[in-house]
């Protein structure tokens, strides 16, 4: 038993493995009546009263009133989380900027915070990590934990960045040193990765026990979730599909591999095969997006590659591990818009001929939704370990 509801709780709760299943699931799928709890998780009524007992008596769980319908004999009011009992910040940063949110249990952001990195030294950013922190600290309440979510290799199980490209980090006890600066613990995740787990408790993915994310931005990623569980392998190293090979004879990405995912269908990628195509060294993504809407040909062409590379991508993904359904999301993913029938064909193309192409929802979200994923991050280590 971990006694991880100490720090709102006037006597800590210790969870046990039964109560910690029956929090997330009204964490996830509440308000739900007593009896739809124990069905869902094979518990007596006895059980259950005895499970949620402690965390009634202590504040997290609320019995929602006004929300039963209508029954024969003894009411039964639903079960809740009460959202407010804790909080926690998620932080995202990039090459040069770092984002910040201040959540509640259901990863409602209540406030947010942007920064400018001052540079890549880890003092700098430690001190502009613990800064935000404090700004988004009440007094008063005190944070469970902080998550802190990046383009690189890390995991909530372990305190160490493996390695950060676009920070140049590698091998760096990140989670310690923040947690040493703002006396919170403190955890890290891979960018996608956190952006899935948000996804799977408190976006498209509740209620799929195995869906995939595939985010299109300055970089493709992607995140599994296999039997309910978030896939993590090897010191976080999963989801690697930026540089799946699509056409050999394919333009070159930054790391010079030749014909990859991210040389066709990152942002930096079709923006520069636009401008180096038209002469145009200072277009912008999105003045190149606005030229393929209006029918441009070359923007079409490399907008159509871009969606045709996707839609492969998308197919790998569901041929190997079977996913309920794929979420396109990511900061460029109204590009879509542009090349959807070019997407849609290859991954009718590319989809195994013994299955069907999978169900894909494109979810267009704010730069926010990097940090909530980061708060959610947190959130799921304090309660699954994971």
């Amino acid at each position: 038993m971990v006694p991880v509801f100490s720090q709102s709780a006037s006597v800590p709760v210790r969870l046990t493995d039964a109560m910690r299943s029956v929090f997330v699931e009204l964490l996830v799928h509440g308000p739900l009546s007593r009896a739809e709890v124990a069905r869902r998780l094979a518990l007596s009524p006895s059980a259950l009263t005895k499970v949620t007992k402690p965390l009634i008596e202590a504040g997290y769980l609320l019995e929602a009133a006004g929300e039963s319908p209508a029954t024969v004999g003894r009411p039964s009011q639903p079960l809740r989380v009460d959202a407010s009992r804790m909080a926690f910040v998620g932080i995202k940063l990039t090459e040069d900027e770092l984002f910040a949110v201040r959540t509640d249990l259901r990863a409602t952001i209540q406030k947010e915070v942007a920064r400018p990195l001052a540079g890549h030294e880890i003092d700098d950013v430690r001190g502009q990590i613990a800064d935000v922190v404090g700004e988004l600290t009440v007094p008063g309440r005190p944070l469970s934990a902080v998550g802190i979510s990046l383009a690189g290799t890390a995991t909530p199980s372990d305190p160490v960045v493996h390695t950060a490209p676009f920070l140049g980090w590698s091998q760096l006890p990140l989670a310690e040193m923040v947690e040493e600066a703002v006396s919170v613990p403190t955890v890290l995740d891979n960018d996608v990765r956190a952006l899935t787990a948000a996804q799977q408790w408190f976006g498209e993915g509740v209620g799929h026990s195995s869906f995939a994310l595939v985010t299109v931005g300055a970089g493709i990623g992607c995140g599994v979730v296999v039997g309910d569980r978030l896939v993590s392998g090897r010191s976080g190293a999963t989801g690697l599909v930026g540089h799946l090979q699509i056409d050999d004879r394919g333009p070159l990405c930054e790391r010079g591999h030749r014909g990859c995912a991210r040389a066709y269908a990152s942002s930096p990628a079709i923006r520069r095969s636009i401008a180096a195509a038209l002469d145009q060294p200072d277009l912008t993504f999105d003045d190149c997006l606005a030229m393929a809407a209006g029918g441009h040909p070359v923007a079409r062409r490399v907008f159509d590659d871009a969606g045709a590379a996707l839609g492969q991508v998308v197919a790998t993904v569901a041929n190997i591990t079977g996913p309920e359904l794929v979420v396109l999301s990511g900061e460029t993913v109204h590009m879509y818009n542009v090349c959807a029938e070019a997407f849609q064909a290859a991954l009718i193309r590319h989809t195994h001929w013994t299955t069907t192409p999978v169900r894909v929802v494109v979810k267009p979200f704010a730069f926010n939704e990097w940090a909530r994923g980061a708060a959610v991050a947190a959130l799921q280590h304090l309660l699954l370990h994971r």
